[in-house]
């Protein structure tokens, strides 16, 4: 059973946005870290005054390299010539706190604002190989078509990606579920083939939500200036290799069942290396693949049309829910109802009971992060 992590509410994890750090600086003046002119750029605070100097003299080649930005945060300003680096002040340790730093350590916040690693002891060398691999999971090239996706990276860490694919193992599967008119799903192994298993424990699916609401709901706010209320239940699903693991090109929210669908979400759970194919494209906006690291999300309107292309080799292990506002909430609740109304049961009628929570949850997320 996975036993999800329970942190001070204060407590910031690797995947959450990082809280705006507001600090003043040694040389006088306030250090934003929202500010215009350091935002979209990795940052790397050095809790550690003693070896801050030392520190910045190895790595201001290295993060100069990879659009990095190097801060030292001590309680107590330095005296004398401060060299290259940013002087921050923290006098109450309130940094620390809220990384849940003991000793010297390295926080790194990605260029999107998502604390991206928190190193006890860290080193130079080590440091400067994060920054290296964050900088190099994208590269500068002129796009000429994209589809208007989101990418969310740590949306769910490793553990609980295990943890899911435990789950679907043990599950009852669906076979290749598609939503029909009627407003039931039925199986069409033309156009999906994919076994499902709801995500209907009850203390797996608040670890995920608890999670989804930190990590994936504020980048949707910031990205798109919605506010998330309902996610439906979630189901892990597997693409298989064996009897060709596809689904053909589709839109979410095309049937009366499905209308009140907003947003969709999909997080792959397995590394890449362990299958070929099963990359997610949107044909109306050029032949790129999606196929984001495990723990990543990829979230699109639901209005897009979408495939999944076969998986050639292996299994592909995948989260998939929907998400919408409030907006789209009573016409979801309207749906329910005339569901129950026509005795219509299983899963379908299971996504209140796990939903409900996430407007209340999501008001205390906001103010953490």
């Amino acid at each position: 059973m996975y036993q999800a992590p329970s942190p001070s509410p204060q407590r910031v994890t690797v995947g959450d946005p990082m809280p705006r750090i507001m600090l003043p600086l040694a040389a006088g003046g306030m250090f934003d870290s929202w500010d215009q002119a350091v935002s979209g750029r990795i940052q790397v605070y050095w809790l550690d005054g003693s070896s801050a100097e030392t520190a910045v003299q190895a790595l201001v080649g290295p993060l100069a390299a990879c659009e990095a930005d190097f801060y030292a945060v001590v309680s107590v300003p330095p005296e004398g010539p401060r060299g290259r680096a940013t002087w921050l002040v923290d006098r109450p340790g309130d940094f620390a706190r809220a990384v849940g730093a003991n000793g010297p350590t390295a926080v790194v916040v990605d260029a999107a604002g998502g604390l991206a690693a928190v190193m006890p002891e860290p080193t130079p060398d080590g440091v400067a190989a994060l920054a290296a691999g964050l900088h190099a999971a994208s590269e500068a090239c002129v796009v000429r078509a994209q589809a208007p996706v989101l990418l969310v990276e740590r949306a769910v860490d490793p553990a609980l990606c295990a943890s899911l694919i435990e789950h679907w193992q043990k599950g009852d599967k669906m076979a290749d579920g598609v939503a029909s008119t009627a407003g039931a799903s039925k199986a069409d192994a033309d156009i999906k083939r994919r076994h499902d298993v709801a995500v209907d424990d009850k203390r797996l699916f608040t670890s995920l939500r608890d999670g989804l609401v930190r990590r994936v709901l504020p980048a949707i706010a910031k990205a798109f200036q919605t506010r998330i209320v309902q996610i439906e239940l979630p189901r892990v699903g597997c693409y298989d290799a064996g009897n060709g693991g596809w689904f053909r090109r589709h839109r979410d929210n095309s049937t009366p069942f499905t209308a009140h669908r907003q947003f969709a979400l999909s997080v792959n759970l397995n590394p890449a290396n362990e299958y070929d194919g099963g990359e997610l494209r949107f044909p109306e906006f050029g032949r790129q693949h999606y196929k984001p690291p495990a723990g990543s999300a990829v979230v699109f309107s639901c209005s897009l049309l979408h495939e999944v292309a076969p998986v050639e080799r292996g299994r592909r292990f995948g989260l998939f829910s929907f998400l919408h506002d409030e907006r789209r909430d009573a016409q979801y609740r309207g749906m329910l109802a005339e569901q129950k109304a026509r005795g219509l049961s299983g899963i379908r009628m299971r996504l209140a009971a796990y939903c409900l929570p996430v407007t209340q949850f999501f008001e205390v997320a906001i103010q953490v992060i």
